[in-house]
């Protein structure tokens, strides 16, 4: 009998409005289910397989913090060392962090900085992000609170760059791929569409799924840019299983690094449902959570990147490991976790429970690991209706610059000008990270920008204009890109 049954699954699939799904269960080291359900290819019905890449986003995360173990072992910095000690020029806002802040503060996520994830998926490098870091004000006090940052996972592959002297996509291929056998796994979108083999990606919508190009997301390889297959997943969770060990027999990584990764540092609110068979309180070790369900102990870790959403467990006393791709993220958490409690219920012969039905009832309880994907950021108050910007729109156009965040262009979005005045339908638009992004007067000088790309999230932002003191021109603008960041202000070049 299969861990899951395709009955199981496509009931799901259908429930979910989802076009595909891939699940892996190895089990004392047998693979005991490598399958697709539903489509790689909706338009095309491209079926899935073992070997069809998926964009594994945030499992990535693991894979990281193997690497830092890794290197650690090998001498280059220790875990717990101040990252200033050996690369000078790190810094961050805050003094006592730039002083004290380690590799291991990152992996646990509690440097201060929380959100600036408009960051990396920036039209820069990884070097670029290491220089804006001192610019970017922590919401929170250094080491005070645990907060999920992609950012600093990033700046985590690249102080691997900046001790080895080689890229995060090699560091990766050397260290894990190859020693591992993972000969279908990759750090760049453009390898995975030139494999042919890997599912296409698609957007949620109340009508089913749309479908959108890929999102190069290679900048922010180490916190969610690895792409990778049932086949090599299981490969990877059966190293995890053997503490560390290759196939070949060759470790890798010792006792001590593996005990290290799995074990949680913080603690961390998992889940946002109230189920008598898992606990609501979990942790974070490095770059994997800790959970427990119906007595068994696990380790995993969820991945969410447009168009794709992963998650990996491993329940290592069970020596079991369970991957389960969506080519579609938002709302995938519940799909998947559906999946995950029937197949560990099954493998293990635990009491049946109808799984589908509970998660389901879940879905529009949003909390913790199940986010909506709508941000609206503009607040409370109400718009004032009737009133217009305080300048001709020509006004506003021109470049404007914050350290932090680099450039944004406002531009003129119509055949308007200055000379022939502003019609009902004119308008300004944005470009930046490369992306045009519409923006709508609000009132006053408040403008809406909608659709603003965030990770897995899509935010409505308000940008807000202020005038020099000095002759009343224009000269900056207050952009609210983060919930949990202050307004984000670009002065005019």
């Amino acid at each position: 009998m299969k861990p899951i049954t395709k009955e199981y699954v496509e009931h799901e699939l259908a429930q979910y409005k989802f076009p595909g799904m891939g699940i892996g269960v190895i089990k004392d080291g047998e693979v005991l289910q490598a399958e697709g359900f539903g489509f790689a290819d909706l338009e095309k019905k491209t079926l899935i397989d073992k070997d069809t890449q998926w964009g594994i986003a945030s499992c990535s995360k693991a894979f990281t913090a193997t690497l830092m173990c890794m290197l650690a072992e090998d001498g280059y910095f220790g875990l717990e060392q101040p990252i200033r000690e050996y690369l000078p020029d790190f810094q961050l806002y805050d003094e006592t962090a730039t002083k004290l802040c380690t590799v291991k503060d990152i992996l646990c996520h509690r440097t201060g900085i929380g959100g600036y994830d408009a960051l990396w998926v920036d039209e820069c490098d990884r070097a670029d992000i290491w220089r804006r870091l001192k610019y970017l004000k922590p919401n929170e006090p250094f080491r005070a609170a645990i907060q999920y940052s992609n950012l600093m996972y990033t700046m985590a592959g690249h102080i691997a760059e900046k001790v080895t002297g080689k890229s995060y996509p090699d560091l990766i291929k050397e260290r894990i791929f190859e020693p591992l056998g993972m000969t279908r796994s990759n750090c760049s979108i453009t390898d995975m569409l030139q494999s042919g083999n890997y599912a296409s990606p698609y957007w949620q919508s109340d009508d089913g799924p749309v479908a959108i190009d890929n999102w190069n997301v290679d900048l922010g390889a180490p916190c969610g840019g690895i792409n990778s297959t049932l086949s090599d997943m299981l490969k990877w969770l059966q190293f995890n299983i053997d503490d560390g060990v290759a196939p070949d027999g060759r470790r890798l990584i010792s006792h001590e690094s593996m005990t290290l990764l799995h074990t949680l540092h913080v603690r961390y609110e998992l889940w946002q449902w109230d189920f008598p068979e898992v606990p609501p309180v979990g942790g974070y070790a490095l770059g994997w959570y800790n959970d427990v369900y119906r007595g068994h102990f696990m380790y995993w870790h969820i991945g969410e990147i447009e168009g794709y959403g992963t998650m990996q467990f491993v329940l290592p006393r069970e020596r079991l490991g369970i991957v389960v791709f969506n080519n579609i993220q938002k709302p995938d958490v519940l799909i998947e976790m559906s999946c995950v409690y029937e197949i560990i219920d099954n493998v293990l012969g635990l009491p049946k429970e109808d799984w589908s039905a509970r998660i389901w009832a879940e879905r529009n309880n949003y909390g913790h690991m199940l986010e909506d994907w709508r941000c609206d950021l503009m607040g409370a108050s109400p718009r004032v209706e009737g009133t217009k910007p305080s300048h001709n729109l020509d006004a506003y156009c021109g470049k404007y610059f914050e350290p932090g965040h680099g450039y944004i262009e406002i531009f003129r979005a119509d055949g308007d000008s200055a000379e022939g005045g502003d019609s009902a339908e004119s308008r300004l638009a944005m470009k930046y990270r490369g992306v045009i992004q519409e923006m709508e007067h609000y009132h006053y000088d408040v403008f809406q920008v909608n659709h603003v790309k965030q990770d897995t999230l899509i935010y409505t932002c308000p940008l807000e204009f202020f005038t020099s003191a000095d002759d009343g021109s224009i000269d900056r603008f207050a952009f609210r890109l983060y919930s949990q960041v202050d307004p984000i202000v670009f002065r005019r070049v």
